[in-house]
């Protein structure tokens, strides 16, 4: 019987290697040999797709200096990522771990990362925050890390530090707290995509000024107030995605008649194309070419705007709305009571 293929330990011998490429190989059976990191002429390592690879990240591919990529998707690698993977990796500029079984957090090291401008490590199961040292990518362009189980809160340090971020997709992950008002100074932002978090308090103003921002979807968090007026007033804005949140009215009209946000559906829904207003709902919160927003059932509403389904309210419920209206959460302990 044949044996399957595997990567050999001796590939460490081809030393002038610059580019090493085994994606969609599906007959490949292998560990990732440690020897691989003594190749210090890679600028490519791509893996990808070969789900046949049954490993860790060895250590050693942190001593690829010259690694530019560093693909390793949708290859069955379990375990952590190795805290000392990125040290030396001074010259990367993609890395890529996407669709794997990891464990753990995302190592706080990441931050040295000085050139990376790709990092995609969605779909692997990764618990714990995000690092403040993402702050530190200065090169950073494009962050996917959708789909993990990340807590905690966005870093300010993402805003604070000049980053040239164009996409955040932190979509379907355990995320709290508000929405960083700091996120505003990434000036060449284009996508933010928060959808499928717990996010509550406020939607910051700030970020409707973003002059590039063209796709903001911030459904089924936990969001409460008024949508704010200045994401009306944006030129760039196609996409904007509320709904499933604890907003209330009225939604300015300048996105009502906004004829670019939502496909330009406001032409025919008018606001209804921004969020189901009060007792209807959608699928999405909001109108769409196919789908108006239905009435909810007799003895059935809704208490927020951009409502996904509707319920039968108590009047306990219906007090919990008005002390949100009312700012109940500022209110001294006594009053609360």
């Amino acid at each position: 019987r044949p044996q399957s293929p595997c990567i050999p330990s001796h590939i460490s011998k081809l030393y002038p290697l610059e580019v090493l490429d085994l994606s969609h190989n599906n007959h490949l059976k292998s560990t990732i040999p440690t020897e691989l990191g003594l190749l210090h002429n890679l600028k490519v390592l791509d893996l990808s797709l070969s789900n046949g690879i049954k490993s860790t990240i060895p250590t050693e591919l942190g001593n690829l200096h010259n690694l530019k990529i560093l693909d390793l998707s949708d290859c069955s690698i379990q375990g952590s990522i190795p805290l000392g993977l990125f040290h030396n990796l001074k010259s990367l500029e993609k890395l890529n771990l996407g669709l794997n079984k990891l464990t753990g957090s995302l190592p706080t090291e990441i931050g040295q990362l000085e050139k990376l401008k790709e990092m995609l490590i969605s779909r692997s199961h990764l618990t714990g925050t995000l690092p403040t040292e993402l702050g530190n990518l200065g090169s950073l362009e494009n962050m996917e890390l959708y789909g993990n189980k990340f807590t905690g809160t966005i870093p300010t340090t993402l805003g604070e530090a000049y980053i040239s971020l164009k996409r955040i997709d932190l979509f379907n992950n355990k995320l709290s707290g508000t929405i960083p008002k700091q996120l505003s100074r990434l000036g060449l932002m284009q996508i933010l995509h928060l959808k499928s978090n717990k996010f509550s308090g406020p939607i910051p103003s700030q970020l409707g000024t973003l002059p590039l921002l063209s796709w903001f979807d911030a459904s089924s968090n936990f969001l409460t107030g008024t949508i704010p007026s200045t994401y009306g007033n944006s030129n760039a804005l196609k996409d904007l995605r509320l709904g499933g949140n604890r907003l209330q009215s009225p939604i300015p009209e300048s996105l009502c008649s906004h004829p670019r946000i939502n496909n330009g559906n406001t032409r025919t829904r008018g606001c209804d194309a921004i969020a189901c207003p009060l007792g209807m709902h959608s699928d999405t919160g909001f109108a769409t070419v196919d789908q108006a927003c239905q009435p909810c059932p007799t003895g059935y509403t809704t208490l927020y705007l951009g409502s996904v389904k509707c319920f039968k309210y108590t009047q306990r419920d219906f007090l919990a709305m008005f002390f949100d209206v009312v700012g109940g959460e500022q209110w001294e302990e006594g009053r609360k009571e």
